[in-house]
């Protein structure tokens, strides 16, 4: 019984941990995505004419 008890707490503290940083690792990208933003982006023209060269 207490193996069986261990087991779901291990499952349960994994599943806690991988959505704790996924959140925290969302944020860092939406924060790092709208500074981007409000820095400016190149004309996506110019981004395909690099990319294109």
């Amino acid at each position: 019984m207490r193996a069986i008890i261990e087991i779901f707490l291990a499952i349960l503290f994994t599943v806690v941990s991988g959505t704790t940083v996924l959140n925290l690792s969302s944020k860092t990208i939406k924060k790092e995505a709208l500074i981007k933003v409000q820095k400016g982006l190149p004309s996506l023209e110019s981004f395909t004419k690099k990319m294109t060269k």
